[in-house]
């Protein structure tokens, strides 16, 4: 497991409320009633990447770094041309084991293939053109739907115990997600959704087609729930989404510190290369991604580019957004990866003791 340097293994003090943010460090405002410690951030060595942005497209546009799609388990082959891609999906009910111990019922799509070492073994990849046909079954005790915002409407849907087979073909590349809309919040607050990345139908290893070059990918899926939610559904209730107050949140479903061992979730990368990082915002709020030790370059929001190339080390993915961004790798070392929303790196309000949220390790050789 990658380990943090020095100052940053934050405790939780029972009773303590957060106190003020450290100067220059924004964050969301704190939950009332959440009992947060907050600790200062660690002193890292830094340094701002000097290459203008025209310049790192071109050098990106030029690469050379074999095709990775590392953070996702599905791998799609490189072919030159259209294939015909069959996904099996499954719509069900199970408890998951919170990073505290604590076991919670959740919705999935859990697909029926699915292998691999991580995570994301329903992340589905495919190419720009292919032709796909997803196979849903629905274990669940109401209606679903299979639904991609942009791309495919979700009729019709599936009743309890029925299976239907949504078809489209693959759009532009880019990150999607997929999620049910028959139960509209609480459908995704339950966790009904996934990735979809979709690459260029040239088989290069560039966010769109003739876009910037990476040597290697991660996605990564945010979201979070609410245990009280969960709990009434489990028992055959309903919940008011006006009193959705989430206390525990995921990266890849996972929380720290599994997402530290994870192989979909862990960024590792190597000093030179250039690394792409979907965020892929499936969960009911906003999550300040902030970076320690490196600043990205923001290239597309839901598939538009960005027309203004600032350096940042805080990227703002709203929900039902997807934020591709570039990391240029330029120092060795472990640093974290992490919401500013304080209670996102919290697990039920404890902040990392042991158990935390949506922390995620950058780890560079």
């Amino acid at each position: 497991m990658p380990s943090l340097p020095p100052g940053c293994s934050p405790a939780f003090r029972s009773g303590a409320m957060a106190p003020p943010p450290p100067e220059g460090h924004p964050h969301h405002p704190q939950v009332p009633g959440q009992r947060i410690r907050v600790i200062q951030d660690p002193v890292s060595p830094f340094r701002r990447s000097d290459m203008k942005r025209r310049d790192f497209l071109k050098t990106s546009l030029t690469g050379s770094a074999a095709f990775a799609l590392t953070g996702l388990t599905v791998l799609t082959p490189q072919r030159a041309r259209a294939a015909t891609v069959d996904v099996n999906l499954v719509a069900e009910g199970t408890y998951k084991t919170m990073s505290d111990g604590a076991s919670v019922f959740v919705w999935q799509f859990r697909d029926t293939n699915g292998t691999g070492p991580g995570a994301l073994t329903s992340g589905l990849v495919v190419k720009e053109g292919d032709s796909v046909n997803v196979n849903v079954t629905n274990n669940l005790d109401r209606p679903i739907n299979f639904v991609i915002p942009g791309v495919l409407s979700g009729t019709p849907s599936v009743a309890p115990g029925a299976s239907a087979t949504y078809s489209f073909t693959a759009p532009a590349a880019g990150s999607y997600f997929y999620t049910d809309s028959v139960n509209g919040e609480i459908g995704k607050a339950m966790g009904l959704s996934g990735p979809l990345v979709v690459m260029p139908a040239d088989g290069s290893n560039t966010l769109y087609s003739g876009g910037p070059a990476f040597d290697r990918q991660y996605t990564l899926v945010l979201n979070e729930l609410d245990d009280r939610l969960n709990a009434a559904i489990a028992n055959g209730g309903t919940y008011d989404m006006a009193n959705y107050e989430p206390n525990y949140y995921f990266a890849n479903g996972l929380s720290y510190p599994n997402t530290a061992s994870d192989a979909d979730t862990v960024v590792a990368m190597s000093v030179g290369e250039n690394v792409a990082i979907r965020f892929i915002n499936t969960g009911c709020i906003t999550y300040p991604q902030h970076f320690h030790g490196y600043h990205v370059n923001v290239i597309s929001r839901n598939r538009v580019l960005e027309t203004v190339a600032i350096e940042k080390d805080t990227v703002q993915v709203e929900r039902d957004m997807c934020v591709d961004v570039i990391l240029p790798v330029v120092q060795p070392g472990a640093y974290p990866l992490h919401t500013h929303y304080v209670p996102g790196v919290t697990a039920n309000g404890v902040y990392l003791n042991p158990a935390g949220g949506a922390l995620i390790i950058l780890s560079a050789s």
